[in-house]
């Protein structure tokens, strides 16, 4: 890219609160599935959102009560593995979703935008429980064990107390980091989040990969492979540069999970958009 390209809007990711986010640059914005107050950061929500009021209500309803059910932190991020985007099997929301699609078989593309959607609103969702628990100055029993098992530790020996030690370690460097490395921990990967964010996102925009870890795979991978001269970066990041050297490509989304060619079931990732980093 040369510096006579136009400045594109770009969203964070994989991160969806900018608490999480880390250093994102002065004018990157956070997408927005239908859950941010605008007042609560620099938050873009797409014009034409296909899930609102009632229905979004019902979904938020049905995440709070299995969030109260779950024990082990980690099971939060499997909610959102399902790839057909009924998050909640043998729920009235899943029945009244697949009875729709029987009925009205045109609605199926329609029904994948509401699971793009919805499966969005699951990860901000899932993040704003981590900041929750962040918050809270003592984790619960629950917590430490669920730590613990997510990272193998042996709760018939000393898990317990590495657990233990882990939290302490992650509470006393502060609440952002430790909210950060919660996140890093139990949230979706964001190979997950990836197919419902590209399809989400308006058309224009772009992404800032805010995560040291994605970025460096996506280097070493070969994916960015440009260098974004001065010119570049003033017309990406007007109010403040990055500190570090910026890659920025124009990428599809099945080339950025990694794939070799198109993958015919996500139409929607053939579509090529600028992709920026910072090498860590």
């Amino acid at each position: 890219m040369t510096g006579s390209s136009p400045a594109a809007t770009l969203l964070a990711f994989p991160s969806f609160h900018p608490a999480l986010a880390g250093e994102a640059p002065a004018g990157v914005r956070f997408l927005d599935p239908g859950l941010a107050d605008a007042e609560a950061g620099p938050y873009l929500r797409p014009g034409t959102l296909p899930l609102n009021g009632e229905e979004l209500a019902g979904f938020m309803r049905e995440f709070e009560r299995l969030r109260r059910e779950v024990k082990n932190p980690k099971d939060l991020a499997l909610l959102a593995g399902s790839s057909t985007g009924h998050f909640f099997n043998d729920t009235s929301f899943a029945v009244r979703e697949a009875f729709e699609d029987a009925q009205h078989p045109e609605r199926v593309a329609a029904r994948r935008d509401k699971a793009a959607q919805l499966a969005l609103c699951l990860a901000y969702m899932v993040e704003e429980s981590l900041l929750d628990l962040a918050s809270v100055g003592e984790l619960d029993a629950n917590f430490h064990k669920g730590l613990a098992e997510s990272l193998g530790l042996d709760q018939d020996d000393a898990g317990d107390e590495e657990a233990g030690s882990l939290t302490a370690a992650l509470a006393g460097a502060g609440e952002v980091l430790q909210a950060a490395s919660l996140a890093e921990e139990f949230r979706p990967p964001w190979r997950q989040i990836l197919p419902p964010f590209w399809a989400l996102a308006p058309d224009s925009a772009g992404l800032f990969v805010a995560d040291a870890d994605m970025a460096a795979s996506l280097l070493d991978a070969g994916i960015l492979l440009t260098e974004a001269d001065a010119g570049t970066v003033a017309a990406l990041f007007p109010d403040s540069a990055p500190a570090g050297t910026v890659f920025a490509d124009r990428v599809t989304g099945w080339r950025l999970l990694g794939r070799t060619r198109p993958m015919s079931d996500s139409p929607w990732l053939d579509q090529p958009r600028l992709v920026v980093a910072v090498k860590p």
